[in-house]
């Protein structure tokens, strides 16, 4: 990251009593590159004394004094006193959303070089946190629609605040984007002519800011002068359009600013006791402004509303509209106090705030996204710098290792704790060392087992190749970090298997009792490790045409002679885009039973990262969509390139994320997190749906009869009897084996068909 000077600029005015919690949440920042602009805004209590001793005190803290103009104009003189590429504006009774808000942003902001960046936010007051508002948006040719202005400014609201943002300076200063002097709302104002302008946005989906509600600031004040102010901002706006010859295609967004001014009108009266008749008569008198009716007309008649993403949005606002413009006024404030008294507004922020299927993530945390950041450095071989240690910083150390331990990686970031050792703690440094030592260890172990068994196969005229394992270790920076506990080895037929088990016999190995696939057999060693050998590159899935496409593909493993050298010792490998089509089936087979960890997209990063010829690409994409995999083949290399330091050849191109919805990332690697390395921790993850609903669990069902009698159910007749049969080893399976409820199991698995239906799982692109 270049570090680029940031500007905060925090004006203020009699809030002595929390200023100093937002300045501090500043100065905490790991950011590097900060400048810190206070003004003071003719504060009458002690925020002018505050803001000197902080100047005095830290060199990169300037302490700016002015008459009282009001906060629009003192966020104008920050602006012009700073002297950052990006300013960052607060409020002076908020606080920043943890020390790495700032970094989050401009890692953004190095990436996109967008003219305005936009971070999520939280509420909260006192010791309460609320949960995280999500804005919900994606940057592109989207934010020139009528539905992203709608979504930005009004429903979720995130693009008409000045703060949880960065600007960038020049765009604001060039374009002169000031604050006008209103007594409220100057964000929204200030946003929509910036927005007028076409400014580039770039979205992140880290809180950023902690927004206050404080029942003294002007926000929750009673305004005596709201309906003169409310419809100034639209007038004004438009205006300013005509005289900076701007064109003005922007009605819809003062049609809608007046419609929910009409709400914050009653709501207003409400909350300050006045009553209904008072409401009411505010109401009427906000009717009587000409701009006001024509707003009101002309939403009643459906204008602007094909922008509006929501069938009950739309139907909401047009009859409420037609209401308004009859002069309904009694009718109007009336629905509005029901909806007050049903604590409608609160359903929606909840609802709008938790979405999980597709349109909003989960928030990932700190601990995840460290964890994250550092194994991406540690997949791409960096050395360890300011960036690793910020993140050390700020994380819970003990979680963050504890959760990379669940997924197998730990060993993986010795390095980089070894060049951070003063910045961890003594003892887990020693056990990370003992852990990897353990795991360089087993690593050779297992290696030169994989070379005497392949040797002793193709002695026999077997042919042979390794799976996973050794192969893909060979890809990874260092290569005996890559933890694994068994064997695996690819052979042509079930016919080669007996034949190798045979041998494996001789050798002291065992078939273990219990098989729980189709698709190889296991046998253990007389030192107890697993040595799977497989007829087929995954276990069938529930589409004929993929499992016919892995047939048709087996021979060409076995094709041409290619060795692997890992460690020094050459084992016997299949060519790169076979490889890769392995080990994308090998997660799709995971991710649709009980799910996969951090290992697995661990090796699709160093894969990637490693092989960078476009023939090996094109030939992995064909391959994928013959076998119907593209959806998950793009969404596994989303979340790597992302999250995980994917940055090799791009696969598909860079526009990935428009082919899934806002937040999908987000959601993918939640799922990939609470899975652990297979999903074996969480006693109710068993499977994932591939469609949500009854038809999905049906389907599922119907699959694991046929994947556990697979002779038996090829006559149709039997399925009643194997139907039941299925449920009983299921139900005697789950209590053995003290898993979950049924109800629990269920459940989990209909959460999870919302992250496998974008994948569009064994869909093919209609040939011609």
């Amino acid at each position: 990251m270049n570090e680029q000077l940031v500007s905060i600029i925090i004006p203020a005015y009699k809030t002595e009593k929390y200023v100093e919690a937002c300045i501090q949440s500043a100065l905490d920042q790991n950011y590097p590159n900060l400048e810190i602009i206070l003004v003071d805004d003719g504060s009458p209590d002690r925020c002018p004394e505050i803001f000197d001793e902080y100047a005095r005190k830290y060199p990169n803290v300037t302490a700016v004094h002015q008459k009282n103009q009001g906060q629009g104009i003192a966020r104008n003189t920050g602006v012009k006193a700073a002297k950052g590429e990006y300013v960052f504006m607060m409020d002076s009774d908020d606080v920043l959303d943890g020390p790495n808000a700032i970094h989050y942003l401009m890692e953004e902001a190095e990436k996109s070089h967008a003219d305005v960046i936009v971070g999520n936010y939280r509420k909260f007051r006192d010791e309460k946190i609320w949960d995280v508002n999500q804005h919900h948006l994606k940057a592109g040719t989207y934010q020139d629609t009528p539905a992203f202005r709608f979504d930005g400014f009004y429903r979720y609201g995130h693009l008409a605040y000045n703060w949880g943002k960065l600007y960038r300076r020049e765009f604001i200063v060039s374009n002169a984007i000031w604050s006008r002097n209103y007594p409220f709302t100057q964000d929204k104002a200030n946003n929509i002519l910036c927005y007028a302008h076409h400014p580039k946005y770039a979205f992140i989906d880290q809180s950023v800011y902690l927004y206050r509600i404080n029942d003294e600031s002007i926000t929750f004040r009673y305004k005596p002068n709201m309906k003169e102010v409310w419809v100034s901002i639209a007038k004004d706006f438009h205006q300013e359009l005509a005289d900076r010859n701007l064109k003005d295609d922007y009605w819809d967004v003062t049609a809608f600013h007046v419609f929910f001014g009409s709400f914050f009108l009653v709501k207003q009266e409400f909350m300050a006791g006045h009553g209904f008749r008072k409401a009411r008569k505010e109401v009427a008198l906000y009717g009587k402004d000409p701009f006001v009716r024509k707003s009101m007309k002309e939403l009643a008649k459906g204008k602007y509303l094909k922008g509006v993403s929501g069938f009950s949005w739309r139907v909401f606002i047009r009859l409420a509209s037609i209401v308004f413009a009859l002069h309904g006024y009694f009718l109007f404030t009336l629905g509005i106090f029901l909806l007050r008294r049903m604590k409608i507004d609160y359903m929606i922020s909840d609802k709008r705030n938790n979405q999980k299927k597709g349109k909003g993530a989960e928030t990932l945390s700190v601990q995840v996204r460290g964890l994250c950041d550092l194994l991406a450095s540690a997949l791409n071989g960096r050395e360890a710098g300011e960036k690793e240690k910020r993140i050390l910083q700020s994380v819970n150390q003990e979680e963050l290792f504890s959760m990379a331990e669940r997924h197998k990686v730990l060993p993986m970031l010795y390095d980089l704790m070894e060049a951070l050792e003063e910045d961890v703690d003594p003892k887990r440094m020693e056990k990370l060392g003992k852990m990897a030592e353990k795991t360089a260890i087993q690593s050779y172990r297992l290696l030169f087992l994989t070379k005497e068994l392949t040797d002793e196969i193709q002695k026999a005229g077997i042919p042979v190749v390794v799976l996973k394992g050794c192969g893909v270790a060979s890809y990874y920076p260092v290569p005996e970090y890559r933890k694994s506990g068994d064997v695996d080895l690819l052979l042509p037929n079930m016919d080669d298997v007996y034949a190798a088990g045979k041998l494996m016999e001789k050798r002291g190995y065992s078939l273990k009792e219990e098989q729980h696939a189709n698709h190889h057999l296991v046998y253990q060693g007389p030192d107890g490790i697993d040595l799977e050998l497989h007829a087929m590159l995954a276990e069938p899935f529930d589409d004929e045409k993929i499992n016919q496409k892995m047939e048709e593909l087996l021979p060409l493993y076995f094709q041409d002679d290619v060795k692997t050298r890992t460690m020094g010792v050459e084992v016997p490998t299949a060519k790169s885009a076979l490889q890769a089509l392995e080990l994308l089936l090998h997660m799709l087979q995971h991710f649709l039973r009980a799910g996969f960890g951090l290992k697995l997209l661990a090796d699709w990063v160093v894969f990637w990262n490693k092989e960078r010829d476009p023939e090996t690409a094109k030939w992995f994409t064909q391959l994928a969509e013959e076998c119907g995999v593209t959806g998950f083949a793009k969404a596994v290399t989303l979340l790597c390139e992302k999250y995980l330091g994917l940055n090799g050849i791009k696969i598909y191109g860079e526009t990935l994320e428009n082919d899934f919805s806002k937040g999908y990332a987000e959601q993918f690697l939640m799922d990939v997190v609470k899975a652990e390395e297979f999903g074996k921790s969480d006693k109710n993850r068993m499977v994932a749906l591939r469609k949500r609903g009854l038809v999905g669990y049906v389907k599922e069902f119907h699959y694991q009869m046929r994947m556990n009698y697979a002779e038996e159910s090829k006559k149709k007749w039997k399925w009643p009897y194997l139907w039941v049969k299925t449920l009983v080893t299921f139900l005697k399976n789950n209590r053995r084996l003290k898993r979950g409820s049924l109800r629990s199991i269920l459940k989990n698995a209909g959460e999870r068909a919302g992250v496998v239906e974008e994948m569009r799982l064994f869909k093919r692109a209609k040939k011609g």
